[in-house]
């Protein structure tokens, strides 16, 4: 069974054209189902590629903008984000400069993925920033693309809305 919610074509409207009022327009039905269910598993084993992509993402630009890939990491994300079926949907979705980003951090991060996965209190996690410093580049290399890639995005997500949800009156 495939989990497809419902989104009304006034919620679309008005999103309008900030390219993150629409995202998250279509994000909200997905983040309200995880949380309601009793395992969340049950509703993320019922997403197409393309909605894993939608949330994955989300969970990237979060993280990123955030804190930087340390965050990400921390937070538990890497393994998600890192995934060659991931990277390779940003290529689908036309998204080729945030994807070659990521084989970047993929690179760092399988390089060091035991010693950046270990559980840390805030402290030692804060005071990684200062000693772990090689994503630093990647991470403002983020924010130097980020405007052109979520536009991107929405426009992928926009040609394929029928992919997404439901759209009602």
């Amino acid at each position: 069974m495939e989990f497809l919610p419902t989104i009304s074509k006034d919620v679309i409207a008005v999103a309008g054209s900030d390219d993150w009022e629409f995202i998250y327009a279509v994000l909200e039905p997905y983040q309200d189902a995880i949380e309601e269910a009793e395992d969340e598993e049950t509703v993320l084993d019922q997403l197409t590629d393309d909605q894993h992509t939608l949330l994955i993402y989300d969970a990237l630009y979060g993280q990123v903008t955030n804190g930087g890939f340390l965050q990400l990491i921390h937070n538990g994300y890497g393994q998600f984000v890192f995934d060659g079926a991931f990277i390779e949907d940003l290529r689908r979705w036309s998204m080729n400069e945030t994807a070659a980003l990521l084989i970047k951090a993929e690179a760092i991060y399988t390089e060091h993925k035991t010693f950046l996965e270990q559980d840390r209190e805030l402290e030692a996690f804060s005071a990684l920033y200062k000693e772990f410093t090689a994503f630093e580049p990647l991470d403002e290399a983020f924010y130097d693309i980020m405007d052109a890639e979520v536009s991107r995005f929405r426009q992928y997500i926009e040609r394929n809305l029928a992919s997404f949800a439901t759209v009602t009156a």
